[in-house]
């Protein structure tokens, strides 16, 4: 059975309790049936509509069963066969009360309406309009047992009257729970609608740190190569220039200017590496992630012992993210929690690869801070390729970055 998965605790209780309430309004037919076989008609018909009640009734507790172990479809199953065989059965023998059991074989598909979806829903909606339509035919078309006629008006009056408001009340006992069932989805649906705004609103923010964080970097990139590197190569075109000049007229002076002009041109060779590796690191391209940090690690200038486990190679953006949070987390160490050595430590954990950048500096007070841009940088890059960070800080006991990126081994290299 396609039963609804949501909430299924309260579909088992719901459905627990329309199947007792059944079973008490037959219990009370049955009840009613026997003093009237007793004291006003004596009809072995009576006797039998009592059988079958009594027996409907059974067969509604046999549905009891399978609700024990949260199985509603058959429960429902049960409570349905034991109404629309009823229902005919009784309009067939007394047929005065086919309102009453046009009433009981409409009763599953209402039921069925809060607990199934789908073909399993228009099964009971279908099967109980058909045994309807044969209840009404049955009640007005024929009288085989002739106990409509046998049983006196007030008899046939006082059932109506008494038990018409007992299946109208089970009626609505079930729109009541659907009624309830119906505002906790809303509620529901309500709280998801909120937290994919949050959500929302999240990814717009992040995206907005991430364009303003590219734009730095694009600024820090133009600033260091026109501060730095070019004007050493300016610097160097003009020596040059001047070297040609004094050539001729001052040996020795030349040979010292081409020896300062070949300091500056490693100095300019460096600065050029270092912004390469800050900007995409070859060695990441070339030889992954692995390679790649134990490089930052040979750079820092703060000792770092790593901790490499079967790292292996992944898909480009994942690599990426991974070295530049580990790259920002060693600078952060450096530059703001004054560490004296730094862990470093990644590898894979099934399909999870993670990394942990663990300092013995100062720390802060994660209480009442996040640690400012730098982490809220690095959420940013783990959170666009689906992982996630968590920071674990105290006050003069450092600092421990944990990052976890889920990896897809078909996208591996």
């Amino acid at each position: 059975m396609n039963v609804r998965p949501p909430s299924e605790a309260g579909s088992v209780a719901r459905l627990r309790t329309i199947i007792l309430v059944d079973i008490g309004t037959a219990l009370a037919a049955t009840a009613f049936m026997v003093v009237v076989r007793l004291t006003v008609v004596s009809s072995s018909y009576l006797t039998l509509a009592a059988v079958i009640v009594a027996a409907s009734g059974a067969v509604m507790a046999g549905g009891l069963i399978p609700l024990r172990s949260g199985n509603v479809g058959h429960a429902l199953l049960w409570l349905a066969a034991a109404n629309w065989g009823v229902a005919i059965a009784a309009a067939t023998i007394a047929t005065f009360c086919w309102p009453l059991m046009m009433l009981a074989a409409l009763l599953p598909s209402v039921l069925a309406a809060s607990l199934l979806t789908g073909r399993e829903l228009a099964f009971y909606v279908a099967t109980s309009v058909v045994v309807s339509l044969a209840v009404v035919l049955v009640g007005l078309l024929q009288d085989f047992s002739g106990l409509s006629d046998d049983v006196p008006e007030w008899v046939r009056d006082a059932v109506l009257i008494f038990f018409a408001p007992s299946l109208v009340a089970l009626v609505a006992l079930m729109v009541l729970q659907n009624s309830v069932r119906m505002q906790g989805v809303l509620a529901a649906m309500s709280a998801s609608r909120a937290e994919l705004a949050e959500q929302a609103d999240e990814l717009r923010r992040s995206r907005a740190r991430v364009v303003a964080a590219t734009d730095r970097e694009r600024r820090r990139i133009e600033r260091d190569l026109h501060d730095g590197a070019q004007q050493r190569l300016i610097g160097i075109g003009i020596g040059l220039s001047r070297v040609r000049e004094i050539c001729g007229a001052d040996g020795p002076g030349a040979v010292h200017l081409l020896d300062g002009l070949r300091h500056e041109l490693r100095v300019a060779h460096d600065e050029l590496r270092n912004l390469a590796q800050g900007v995409y690191p070859p060695v990441l391209t070339e030889h992954g992630l692995e390679a790649a940090l134990q490089s930052a690690a040979d750079r820092c200038p703060v000792p770092v012992t790593l901790a490499l486990d079967n790292v292996g190679r992944h898909h480009p953006d994942v690599e990426a993210a991974l070295y530049f949070c580990c790259v920002e987390a060693l600078q952060n160490a450096v530059k703001h929690s004054q560490a004296r050595s730094i862990r470093l430590a990644c590898g894979l954990d099934g399909s999870m690869l993670w990394i942990s950048i663990a300092d013995d500096g100062v720390g802060f007070d994660a209480a009442t801070g996040a640690g400012g841009r730098g982490i809220v940088n690095l959420r940013d890059r783990l959170g666009a390729i689906g992982g996630t960070l968590e920071v674990l800080a105290q006050r003069d006991a450092g600092v421990t970055v944990r990052g976890i990126v889920p990896v897809n081994g078909a996208a591996a290299r």
